[in-house]
């Protein structure tokens, strides 16, 4: 299928409190907070180390709900496949610059990698040049600077203005995960209701354990969402059954799932949900009829009504 992009955005462009939704805040000024906003920024990393779950579907999807809601949404694409990047009609090639720069360039600050893709929607695109940029981290693995390097570039001075700062992890546990889970308040597990995925969650659990230990003492897992479920076979059943059973049994426990839950709806398997990325665009401006748009739609709502309590 010939991918069919959008126009390129422009860059720069980040939202400002003291201007309307319509109206694009002037060239390389980054925003203060919301005026008046009594609710915290959240920052939440989507990971799972297994890929083709849906990851970067719910990613996108659920950062452009988000946004239809009025919230200010800042997605981050750690990915070096740059697959959330091109979902949403950016071309990598094209690129001057991206998350690479920001992460291994002291000198590149956050609004020249920054591009306005829609209403409330701002994204920071990745290309495949990302893959080098764990290489390039290493030597301040030593003293821990590679791990806050995402964190620094973050600053709270600096995404002020967005309600919700969403990051694409690659289907890794290395150290472009770990500098999305040393930033971010939350953890969402995209996952499909499969043996091997709910095999799989434990070792990222632990992953997650362990930067909470390191470097995040605040970091907690938010849920999971249940990606291409159908509900009608005996094995999502099953498996499901199972998830909110390990859930249950965590309550009581000092672990960063804690208070994590499945979170609902489930994304049923729809098709309109794989070809809206080869167009460029969020379901939602693809198909906004489609089931897909329907659970990701219910999925912001959800997500946006929920308070993390930190199980610390």
């Amino acid at each position: 299928m010939t991918t069919q992009t959008a126009a390129h955005p422009t860059s720069v462009d980040l939202p400002d409190p003291a201007v309307t939704n319509d109206t694009p805040a002037p060239s390389g000024v980054l925003p203060a907070a919301r005026p008046g906003n009594a609710d915290p920024r959240r920052a939440i990393a989507f990971m799972n180390q297994k890929g083709g779950v849906g990851k970067t579907t719910t990613t996108v999807n659920l950062g452009a709900g988000l946004a239809r809601l009025g919230q200010r949404v800042l997605l981050i694409d750690l990915d070096p496949q740059a697959h959330l990047t091109l979902h949403l009609g950016i071309e990598p090639d094209d690129l001057d610059a991206s998350v690479y720069d920001l992460l291994t360039d002291d000198r590149t600050p956050l609004d020249d990698v920054t591009h306005k893709v829609g209403k409330n929607l701002w994204v920071v695109p990745a290309q495949v040049s990302l893959a080098g940029a764990e290489a390039e981290l290493a030597p301040k693995l030593i003293d821990g600077r590679a791990q806050r390097v995402l964190e620094h570039k973050l600053a709270d001075d600096k995404i002020a203005g967005f309600d919700y700062v969403m990051l694409d992890c690659p289907p890794s546990l290395g150290l472009l995960t770990v500098n999305a889970l040393t930033f971010a308040d939350e953890v969402v597990v995209p996952m499909q209701s499969h043996f091997l995925s709910l095999q799989g969650l434990s070792k990222l659990l632990e992953t997650v354990q362990l930067i909470r230990g390191a470097f995040n003492p605040d970091l907690t897992v938010t849920g999971m969402v249940l990606c291409m479920h159908n509900a009608q076979t005996i094995l999502a059943t099953e498996v499901s059954a199972d998830l909110e059973a390990f859930l249950e049994s965590a309550r009581l426990a000092d672990v960063p799932w804690r208070d994590a839950r499945v979170l609902k709806p489930t994304v049923r398997r729809n098709i309109k949900l794989a070809e809206c990325p080869s167009f460029g665009q969020p379901i939602f401006d693809y198909a906004p009829s489609c089931a897909g748009a329907e659970d990701y739609e219910a999925l912001a709502r959800a997500l946006d009504a929920t308070r993390v309590t930190s199980a610390g």
